[in-house]
């Protein structure tokens, strides 16, 4: 068990198929780069696929998680985790679409911090849109990461989210711009993006961040950022920026635990 606590990082947005868990994914592969121990847990009930992307049968998934947490049966995170390599772990979400109306989100906290001493990074996927779990979930996060793109109705959309941010005042909150969703859709400039939306861009990710080839990593169940190849081809160039984001989200300086870990 490690002796200081890890960063807990939801990554949310408010339109669907934009490469909210694209990011995810590769954003643990940074973390296992930089020599983190990764946790990504599954709270996308409505699309949830991180264990399907890694190619990762579940032993058991969220639902069974906080099932037995709250009827006092939970022992050990190991009982529910699903390890994809020696860095990353994954608890899935629910493969009966059934078991997620019975998910008792409340005890979303108690798993939190049993799992925040084991792991120094644990990424969260959401569902997109504003729900009552997904509330619950930003609320016992660290840091939230808003993930848009260049789409109109995505653009609308994020203008509410930001007005609510603001209302709450919603402190640790990082907006990224991913260009590379669709290339193509490359309207608005981010002078524009920041004027519809009355909110700052943090960090944009361009359009050579696209993935042409994704459905292939999809099937071998790899992540772009741990491939070596594509590593060097189309990351290399931009590896200070992606440690830099990487670093910014769990509050390290940008030179700090900059590993090449395979």
């Amino acid at each position: 068990m490690k002796n200081e606590r890890g960063k807990i990082i939801t990554i949310t947005s408010m339109k669907g198929g934009i490469g909210k868990s694209t990011f995810l994914l590769n954003l643990a592969g940074i973390y296992q780069r930089l020599g983190k121990k990764v946790l990504l847990m599954d709270l996308d009930f409505s699309n949830g696929a991180l264990a399907l992307a890694l190619n990762v049968t579940p032993k058991k998934t969220i639902y069974h998680v906080l099932d037995d947490l709250m009827h006092n049966r939970f022992q050990t995170v190991d009982d529910y985790i699903s390890s994809y390599n020696e860095w990353i772990d994954v608890i899935p979400c629910p493969k009966d679409p059934r078991q997620t109306t019975k998910i008792e989100i409340r005890y979303l906290d108690t798993l939190l911090e049993r799992v925040s001493f084991t792991y120094d990074v644990i990424l969260v996927d959401t569902t997109h849109g504003f729900s009552k779990n997904n509330i619950i979930i930003y609320d016992h996060s660290d840091l939230l990461v808003y993930l848009m793109s260049n789409d109109l109705m995505d653009l609308k959309n994020s203008k509410n989210f930001m007005a609510i941010m603001k209302d709450i005042e919603m402190e640790n909150f990082r907006v990224v711009l991913n260009e590379g969703y669709i290339p193509s859709e490359n309207y608005f400039s981010d002078f524009d993006i920041r004027t519809m939306i009355h909110w700052n861009i943090d960090y944009t990710l361009s359009t050579k961040f696209y993935i042409k080839n994704l459905t292939k990593y999809l099937l071998e169940g790899a992540i772009p950022t741990l491939d070596d190849k594509t590593w060097e081809k189309k990351y290399q160039k931009d590896a200070e920026f992606l440690f830099k984001m990487a670093n910014d989200f769990i509050g390290e300086d940008e030179e700090d635990g900059k590993e090449d870990i395979h």
